[in-house]
């Protein structure tokens, strides 16, 4: 009994090794398919980069023959005159608002600097009422 066993065990193992060889077999005929595809696709699109290539040339010798002007500056458009009111109306203020300032300013400057006469006295007459003694000259 133990040798037909070792007989099942051996076709069993054969076997195995038969499927999996198909299996490897069948995946790399998959793969092979597949390589075989991709190098139709990239010498499809190497024919059709040659004829872009074959255009472009042909359209740069079109361009190159063809009479073209010479190349200037671009005509500069005339420009409208800017109206001139704004400027007259600003130069108008400025000077209206400048002589207000100076007049402003030589109005104020006679007050500070022209003390009166009699404000000497009337502090003197303001200390003497707050209690201080009065001047040396006033002493009677």
């Amino acid at each position: 009994m133990r040798r037909w066993l070792w007989y099942l065990l051996a076709l069993i193992l054969v076997g195995l090794l038969a499927w999996g060889g198909y299996a490897a077999y069948a995946s790399y005929q998959g793969l092979r398919a597949k390589v075989a595809a991709l190098e139709a696709r990239l010498s499809a699109q190497e024919e059709a980069l040659k004829g872009l290539a074959e255009r472009v040339g042909k359209l740069e010798e079109e361009v190159f023959k063809a009479p073209t002007p010479p190349l200037s500056l671009p005509e500069v458009p005339e420009a409208g005159g800017a109206p001139v009111w704004p400027y007259a109306v600003g130069v108008v203020v400025a000077a209206v608002l400048l002589y207000l300032l100076l007049r402003l300013l030589r109005g104020q400057e006679p007050k500070a600097q022209a003390p009166s006469p009699a404000s000497p006295d009337l502090e003197a007459s303001r200390m003497t009422d707050e209690g201080a003694p009065p001047p040396p000259g006033e002493r009677g």
